[in-house]
């Protein structure tokens, strides 16, 4: 019963941990594998959302700056603009002011086409005019010069940033350097626009924007919210490939997020953001995966916890008490209503009726065995008592045919032998008691072998002087000595009877120099002691050997050898007497 409830109680253990791992773990695998997959995804959609934001507003942005450049393109084939280059010193004042007035009207309408358009002018070097559409006529400003020697050799949308201003320039015939052009047509661009338009791109506090010419190393335009960065802080962290982009960047204290897109035409376009605000809720997200994880943790503890309470610990008791039998504390039981389950209140009910039941068992085995020992002990004592009687007539029926003097004497011995057989009913007497009557029977013994004869025997040890032994044990090897060796020998007869003590047992031994003891009827009675079968004729040494061990334990009990004296050597080991 105990290693079931031991294997019941393992086998539970081993089903909680196999549903966690199999309940559990994979829950937390899959979790950790949703906010992966999860910041991933948010990572990318934010890429992707952005990036088609900006490339959205570039894509816009080329097509109107390429918009502007047709027109000034097609303005440049203006009539009265050439008029005014080739004819201007045989055109009347009439003509001049007419054509002059035709081309601002012609550049004003560039003006109101685009919102980007600040200013347009025409600077006519052969007449050192300049018409714009804001201020009308003008002497060329030398600085004109500059901004056409700027555009020199430039790629792209070839806007030029000059003393804060930016502009777009074509001169006819296409020479850039503006020395051998008779005309330009000079787009100045409104950086305020370009401002309002990259600040719809910073909806964060602390974020911006750049629009860079990288082709031509201008910066066209920038807005920020809070937090201004240098576009070379920016873009020394990452090297731009490709038409679009992300990373992530520090500056001193401050974690960004940058998102760049990139065209041949107007080259680069990038978005900076604080970190903390664009992972807001892939953050928010790992929180409530967290606060799922710890969630489930809680539950397996409570789960756990029931599982004790209610499973485990009743099963501990149960193992405790099972461990108290098995040392043979039958004084136990457990009290079925410490326990909130019906199962194991029934299984509580059950142990105690078992262990009732046990101590009702045992104890009619024990009675019963042990009414057993007494009935088997009083048939081997009434086996002995007829067996000396018989012996001890025909010594009297001897000692008076022969006329003995010493059978008055006898009978004295024989009146003290049968009076310490008759006045006593117990079973268990003291150890000098029993010495005492083995002593009284050598005695008639010695005056039956009264020639060639010498008993030695010494006297009992005063520590097991009151040791509980049988009856009778002592005795019977004396008399076997003197039935079985000395009789048979007719001079030099020794008989000895001697106590040693050996490891906390008390060995008496009884010795005899008979030379009628052969090997073979040694073996068959050692024999006939270690088998101790039921059918064997119950001799005084079986007899001996069983009320011993019926005694003490098995240990105990009769061992025969043969002695140094020549004879039999019949040895009784007393053991520790059982409760």
């Amino acid at each position: 019963m105990l290693s079931f409830v031991r294997r019941f109680n393992i086998s539970l253990f081993k089903k909680i941990i196999t549903l966690f791992l199999i309940v559990l773990a994979p829950i937390f695998i899959l979790g950790i594998y949703i906010r992966n997959w999860g910041a991933n995804t948010v990572r990318e959609e934010l890429s992707k959302s952005s990036t088609a934001q900006i490339e959205f507003y570039l894509n816009q942005l080329e097509d109107e700056i390429e918009r502007l450049k047709i027109l000034q393109y097609s303005c440049l084939n203006d009539e009265h603009l050439n008029r005014l280059a080739v004819q201007y010193s045989i055109m009347s004042p009439y003509d001049i002011v007419s054509n002059m007035r035709q081309l601002q009207a012609r550049l004003m309408t560039i003006v109101y086409s685009s919102s980007y358009v600040e200013n347009v002018s025409a600077h006519i070097f052969s007449i050192d005019k300049t018409v714009s559409s804001d201020r009308g006529v003008d002497e060329i400003d030398p600085k004109v010069y500059e901004r056409i020697k700027a555009a020199a050799g430039l790629k792209g949308a070839q806007i030029i940033r000059y003393e804060d201003g930016l502009y777009l320039t074509t001169a006819y015939p296409l020479d850039n350097s503006g020395q051998n052009s008779n005309y330009v047509i000079e787009v100045k661009l409104n950086p305020e626009v370009f401002k309002e338009d990259l600040k719809q791109f910073n909806i964060y506090p602390d974020s911006g924007s750049f629009l860079i010419d990288l082709t031509n190393s201008n910066e066209i335009a920038m807005a920020s919210t809070g937090r201004s960065l240098q576009p070379h802080d920016i873009l020394s962290d990452f090297a731009i490939s490709g038409k679009s982009g992300t990373d992530l960047g520090k500056i001193d204290d401050y974690r960004y997020y940058s998102v760049y897109a990139r065209s041949d035409y107007l080259s680069l376009l990038l978005r900076y953001l604080p970190e903390n605000l664009v992972f807001t809720p892939m953050q928010n997200f790992t929180s409530w995966i967290w606060i799922f994880i710890l969630v489930s943790i809680t539950v397996v503890i409570i789960f756990t916890l029931f599982m004790h309470r209610f499973i485990n610990k009743p099963i501990k008791n149960l193992v405790a008490v099972f461990r108290q039998v098995e040392k043979g504390n039958l004084q136990i039981s457990l009290n079925p209503e410490d326990v909130r389950s019906t199962e194991f209140a029934y299984l509580y009910t059950r142990f105690n009726k078992m262990v009732e039941s046990l101590n009702m068992l045992i104890d009619q085995a024990y009675k019963q065995k042990i009414l057993t020992q007494r009935a088997e002990l009083k048939q081997l004592q009434a086996q002995i008592k007829p067996h000396f009687l018989y012996n001890s007539f025909f010594i009297i029926n001897t000692m008076a045919q022969m006329g003995d003097e010493n059978l008055v004497e006898f009978t004295n011995h024989l009146g003290e032998y049968y009076r310490y057989l008759t006045r006593n009913s117990t079973d268990i007497i003291p150890l000098c008691e029993e010495v005492e009557h083995a002593r009284t029977y050598t005695s008639i013994q010695t005056m039956r072998f009264s020639k060639n004869l010498e008993v030695d025997f010494s006297p009992c040890p005063e520590e097991f002087e009151q040791y509980p032994v049988p009856r009778l044990i002592i005795q019977p090897l004396i008399e076997n000595a003197f039935e079985h060796a000395v009789d048979k020998r007719m001079k030099d007869r020794i008989i000895s009877i001697s106590f040693e003590i050996c490891q906390d047992r008390l060995h008496i031994i009884v010795e005899d120099n008979g030379k009628s003891l052969t090997d073979e009827t040694l073996e068959e009675l050692q024999n006939r002691l270690a088998v101790q079968s039921d059918d064997v004729e119950v001799t005084a040494l079986l007899n001996i050997n069983r009320r011993l061990q019926l005694q003490y334990d098995e240990a105990s009990g009769v061992l025969l050898k043969r002695s140094s004296l020549g004879g039999l050597r019949a040895e009784l080991v007393l053991g520790v007497r059982r409760g």
